[in-house]
């Protein structure tokens, strides 16, 4: 039998229950064919913690259905709780939240105000304008299962992507291999062997090589100085991976994209402006991006971002070069690198996060 696929919350008012229980009827069919499993408190068991087991399930639910009365606005565990972290989640691209106006209450300027509600029109359940409430809470079951269907797309296609990111990561280390750059084990044994004659006497600049994670930046900086771009290149790439915590040959997650330490963001970033006396960059490519429309509230289709690939010449008449096609030198255009530390989507996320960050902190 198949997995159920998306995990649904109940917040809503005790007072409420009996239309909760009449709308979990009518959502039976989605159960029964394993497209969604549901959650409310009344599902917590005798000895277990109310507030954890609702936090936890409020957390890790794919949709949020917010049971709208006046109850529901009165109660202020609903307001405070509940209804805060589902649109925190929903604004972060973590849940769906949908608003199912139960009863007739004036909602104008909730934090849930812009969320297209159900029934359509927003419509009462509990209204005259309905033949039956079952007609009311068939139209709630048919709008969830919309959701659902477009939840699924979203999840498949980011499964896709995330396919994509890993073929293309795995065709750049053959291009790396193809391009005598040498493995990360090999690397180290030479630098080691360099750096024993001078480690007692050798002062490092410690405000410009931070980090978080003990992560080594010497490496990174002397191919920079050196103008070796392609090499340091792929050694932002093994420096990144390893503040993560994976190794060479892997990709960066996006949820670990959010969570990079801003210290070795700032080293890494310090190093190529330093470096490319502003030509290549982290803030660089941030600045770019902003300006031809990015913004990051996460927008990815509004063009932005093929503007900013196209003034970085990351693409030649739309079409997305290769990495052989790069040009390592300062001839290349402004942001040009850094490149091979992510794939097109990671590097689209963590544009957007870039603009959290203030240019003190880059």
């Amino acid at each position: 039998m198949a997995e159920v696929s998306f995990k649904l919350f109940f917040s809503y008012s005790h007072k409420d229950e009996p239309l909760r229980d009449e709308l979990a009827k009518h959502l039976t069919i989605l159960e029964r064919q394993r497209v969604i499993s549901s959650w409310h408190d009344r599902k917590i068991l005798p000895g277990e913690e109310w507030d954890h087991q609702i936090n936890e399930n409020l957390n890790t639910s794919d949709i949020i259905l917010l049971l709208v009365s006046s109850d529901f606005l009165f109660s202020n565990y609903c307001w405070d709780v509940e209804v805060k972290k589902a649109i925190e989640r929903h604004n972060q691209g973590e849940a769906c939240v949908i608003p199912v106006i139960l009863r007739p209450v004036d909602w104008t300027g909730a934090p849930f105000a812009k969320l297209q509600a159900l029934p359509k029109n927003a419509e009462p359940v509990v209204s005259r304008n309905w033949h039956t409430q079952d007609e009311a809470f068939a139209d709630v079951a048919r709008g969830i299962r919309a959701a659902v269907e477009k939840l699924k797309q979203e999840r498949e296609k980011r499964q896709r992507e995330l396919e994509e990111d890993k073929r293309r990561q795995q065709e750049t280390e053959k291009a790396f291999t193809k391009a005598g750059i040498r493995t990360s084990v090999e690397i180290l044994k030479q630098k080691q062997e360099e750096l024993q004659p001078q480690q007692e006497t050798e002062k490092l600049d410690q405000n410009e090589l931070a980090s978080d994670k003990s992560v080594d930046y010497r490496r990174l900086r002397d191919l920079l100085a050196a103008k070796k771009w392609q090499e340091a290149d792929y050694e932002t790439y093994l420096v990144m991976l390893q503040v993560v915590g994976r190794e060479r040959g892997d990709y960066i997650r996006t949820e670990e994209l959010l969570n990079f330490p801003c210290t070795d963001l700032r080293t890494v970033d310090r190093l190529w402006v330093k470096y490319s006396k502003g030509h290549f960059g982290f803030r660089v490519q941030k600045e770019i991006y902003l300006s031809v429309g990015g913004m990051p509230d996460g927008n990815y289709y509004s063009g932005a971002w093929e503007k900013f690939c196209d003034r970085v010449g990351w693409t030649v008449k739309s079409r997305r070069i290769s990495y052989e096609d790069l040009t390592f030198d300062t001839s290349s255009p402004k942001g040009h690198l850094p490149w091979t530390w992510g794939s097109v989507l990671q590097i689209l996320n963590f544009l957007l996060v870039l603009p959290l960050l203030s240019h003190r902190d880059l």
